[in-house]
């Protein structure tokens, strides 16, 4: 780095107040006093970590396959899908750390556009945070969200609470997957194996509003009609037995 540029700044380093020329345009910077990696923003010098890939492509897959097989999407999704792409992706994320009565909490927000709501409810452990280097083979995502902007989302009374503020470099896996003749977008946690997505194949909801309709006016008729007690909750019983066993059979083929 040329230090007699003309256009060069002072910032002063967030972790050892070591005061360092910065050129005009940089953005990447490590501190010559404690080498720790930092990020220039708009703002001035933040920390720059990552947090280091622990799960490779085929078990990311199968973290994929796994949650196609759950509760919220179709019936054999993870049978008939096709995944077509699985892409490594640097994605980063605005790190904010609170201290409040003893206690500590953390929060992320997306520091570069993304379709996945999802990525801003990722939990980033502090104990696995290291000194931020290029992942090799990945795609790195630039971080185009301003600081200052995303501290506009925090909470009024977390911004008195701040201890540290930092970008994190979240490992993903970006797959895209063909199901019925359309694709869809999921990302894998390449720490963990969380699946975060938006738009997927789900589960058909309709037929249970059916019944749930039904029920209800079936209940409703019985309530009215019968003023027995025991013979209303005997007839509730005896409907809710078909109703349940309708609902049951539907879920088996959704």
């Amino acid at each position: 780095m040329n230090r007699a540029h003309a256009a060069a700044a002072i910032l002063t380093c967030p972790q050892c107040g070591g005061k360092n020329a910065v050129e005009s345009g940089e953005r990447f910077v490590v501190c010559e006093y404690c080498d720790t990696t930092l990020f220039l923003d708009g703002s001035g010098l933040v920390l720059h970590y990552r947090l280091p890939r622990l799960v490779d492509e085929p078990s990311a897959g199968e973290a994929l396959r796994r949650w196609m097989a759950g509760n919220e999407t179709v019936k054999h999704l993870d049978r008939d899908a096709k995944i077509e792409e699985m892409t490594a992706v640097s994605f980063p994320m605005w790190f904010f750390r609170h201290r409040a009565g003893g206690a500590e909490t953390t929060r992320v927000e997306p520091a570069a556009p993304t379709a996945i709501g999802d990525v801003a409810g990722l939990d980033v452990p502090v104990g696995q945070l290291e000194t931020y280097t290029p992942e090799e083979g990945a795609e790195i995502v630039e971080a185009a969200v301003p600081l200052e902007t995303a501290r506009r989302w925090l909470p009024d009374d977390k911004l008195s609470e701040l201890a540290e503020t930092a970008l994190v470099h979240i490992p993903l896996w970006r797959s895209r997957y063909r199901y019925r003749n359309q694709t869809y977008v999921a990302l894998v946690e390449g720490s963990t194996g969380t699946v975060l997505t938006s738009v997927f194949p789900e589960k058909a909801e309709s037929p249970y509003y059916l019944i749930a309709g039904l029920g209800l006016l079936l209940f409703g008729v019985e309530g009215v009609v019968l003023s027995n007690l025991v013979a209303k909750f005997a007839a509730y019983a005896v409907t809710a037995v078909p109703l349940t066993l309708v609902a049951f059979l539907i879920a088996r083929k959704v």
